[in-house]
């Protein structure tokens, strides 16, 4: 603090200055009566806030002349004044800023004990007296001084009920300048949840470690209780009215892990309606709060998968108090087919659901090797007619009707039974496979179209009739 260093030059140069009448060898008056007030101690000091300065606020009576004084020095009345507002402090004696002290009989005013207040800064207290006003250089520092407590390590662990927490809790305090807090004294406790999960320390009630070097302080051991569920613990210390949380979670030996989805499917480039639910149990039957569930989607060898929201292929929820986790949204990818999606959970058997990935509307139809072909009027084509019907990302697109149509009059064909148009339904493959087709007897080019109800697509086959 520049100010407080400042101070200690100033009361060095008042030093040297004392001196320079007896060391010039003065004679003294016999009566010599005080004209000034000087400093006399605690100038120049540094306290954390809210603590005590270190060394008394002192002030005497002197004369310029250097020399001893003389007569009755007691009583004379010394106001000690701190700063208003600010950095500054109080007083032992009346809990003010402000006391008022008379001299002893050597002249010295003593102030009572005085306490930095929560501002940090250099500041200076004046001494006043009908001899002068003499100030006293002070700094309040924040420095050593807890200002925050955070949850340094433990928290969001898990253990099977009567057992032991792997990680001890860790909490961490800082001063306002974000600098580690050595020697402070932390408190732990647990607070039962809502399903009366807790836990204990080892040795039983509440506990208290000291801060390191590096701020933290470690809990002891922490057993969990008998209860399944979540609860919480906390960390605290004198001065702050904050405290650090800690999440827990007891969690029963589980035994039995199933897993439900709503609706199994979904469109290409889609979301799945709903999310799927994961359930444990332990080896009574009864749910357990508070289990990890981490549910994992394995894509097909076609790459038919999905993702949750975020673009994740794992992530993991905790049961409620009904045994119940709910895995993210999950968003088809673009490929179509089935792929799994397995859920597991510590102390239980994995559960798989098969999921599958529905190609979109159809958008696009794609002719055959019947295409360009020709038949002799009056006879069969040989190669059947024949189409594949995709989606805009080039799935298959099953359950499709597909209506094949050839011309009314002049060259053209008919289908079997004679007719000139049929409907045909494709199957996993996309694939749509007409009827035998068979030439008229007008010799001749045409084509037959091809359209997918209920779409936009279009395709022809474009055929020829042979003349004999």
């Amino acid at each position: 603090m520049r100010l407080v260093a400042s101070a200690l030059v100033a009361a060095a140069v008042l030093a040297a200055g004392a001196g320079t009448a007896t060391a010039a060898g003065t004679a003294c008056p016999t009566t010599n009566d005080p004209n000034e007030l000087v400093l006399a101690g605690g100038s120049a000091q540094t306290a954390q806030l809210g603590k005590q300065f270190q060394t008394p606020l002192q002030v005497e009576l002197a004369n310029t002349n250097g020399c001893p004084l003389t007569g009755d020095l007691a009583g004379v009345t010394v106001e000690f004044d701190a700063p208003g507002s600010g950095a500054g402090g109080i007083f032992s004696s009346n809990e003010t800023r402000v006391a008022v002290v008379g001299t002893d009989a050597q002249g010295m005013a003593t102030a009572p004990a005085f306490t930095a207040n929560y501002t940090p800064g250099d500041y200076s207290v004046d001494a006043h007296s009908d001899y002068g006003t003499v100030n006293i250089y002070l700094g309040n520092t924040a420095s050593g001084v807890p200002a925050a407590i955070v949850a340094f390590a433990g928290s969001g662990q898990q253990a099977t009920v009567d057992a032991q927490y792997a990680q001890a809790l860790q909490a961490r305090i800082t001063d306002a300048n974000s600098n580690p807090v050595q020697g402070a004294v932390v408190s732990f406790s647990v607070v039962p949840g809502e399903t009366g999960a807790s836990a204990g320390f080892l040795g039983s009630g509440p506990a208290s470690a000291v801060t390191d070097s590096t701020g933290v302080a470690t809990a002891p051991p922490l057993l969990a209780g008998a209860t399944p569920g979540r609860f919480t613990a906390t960390a605290s210390t004198d001065g702050l009215p904050s405290v650090a949380v800690f999440s827990l979670d007891n969690h029963a030996d589980a035994s039995a892990l199933t897993v439900t989805a709503a609706d199994p499917r979904a469109t290409v480039d889609d979301r799945y309606p709903e999310a799927l639910h994961a359930r444990v149990a332990d080896g009574a039957g009864q749910p357990v709060e508070g289990a990890s569930v981490t549910f994992a989607i394995s894509p097909a060898a076609n790459g038919a998968g999905a993702t949750f929201v975020g673009g994740s292929a794992q992530a993991t929820e905790l049961t409620d108090a009904n045994g119940l986790a709910t895995s993210p949204a999950i968003f088809a990818n673009k490929v179509a087919g089935a792929f799994t999606l397995t859920a597991t959970s510590a102390g239980a058997p994995p559960a798989v659901v098969a999921l599958t990935n529905v190609a979109a509307r159809a958008a696009s139809i794609a002719v055959g090797a019947a295409n360009g072909s020709s038949a002799t009027v009056a006879t069969r084509f040989a190669v059947p007619l024949a189409v594949t019907v995709t989606d805009k990302d080039g799935n298959p697109v099953a359950h499709a009707k597909v209506v094949f149509a050839a011309p009314k009059s002049g060259a053209a064909g008919r289908f079997t039974h004679g007719r000139r148009r049929v409907t045909v339904v494709t199957g996993v493959k996309g694939i749509a496979v007409a009827p035998r087709f068979t030439a008229n007897g007008v010799a001749g080019g045409f084509v037959v179209t091809v359209r997918v109800l209920e779409s936009s697509a279009r395709a022809a086959f474009a055929l020829v009739n042979a003349p004999r």
